[in-house]
């Protein structure tokens, strides 16, 4: 996979609960880093190429829950060459709130620009 990024990555592990978007039980797993544009989900048990997640995690910086959607947009098998399985998620339907607290958070964590 080509590490060519619209979007820095900012290493964090974020407790976080998601489901199916069309409903469902919330299963619960960590991420390994977040961006403007997704998070990294670890994961045994990734869901397929473009399904559709709703995703609650809790900002590090403000407390504030957050529920966003997004899509699988890539997936590391636990049966690939990688060791680090789990599913690449891309933030879809953002608020403005939504995603000024995501920007707040890669900022503080990679001291970023703006």
């Amino acid at each position: 996979m080509s590490d060519n990024r619209e979007f820095e990555r900012a290493d964090v592990r974020l407790q976080l609960n998601y489901r199916d978007a069309t409903g469902g039980n919330f299963l619960f797993e960590y991420s390994r880093n977040i961006s403007k544009g997704g998070i990294f989900i670890e994961t045994q048990h990734p869901a397929t190429l473009g399904t559709m997640l709703t995703i609650q995690f809790q900002s590090p910086e403000t407390d504030e829950q957050l529920e966003v959607e997004g899509e699988v947009v890539w997936v590391n098998s636990l049966d690939g060459d990688s060791p680090n399985p789990g599913m690449g998620i891309q933030w879809k339907n953002l608020g403005e709130e939504a995603r000024a607290e995501i920007a707040s958070i890669v900022k503080a964590i990679a001291i970023l620009p703006d």
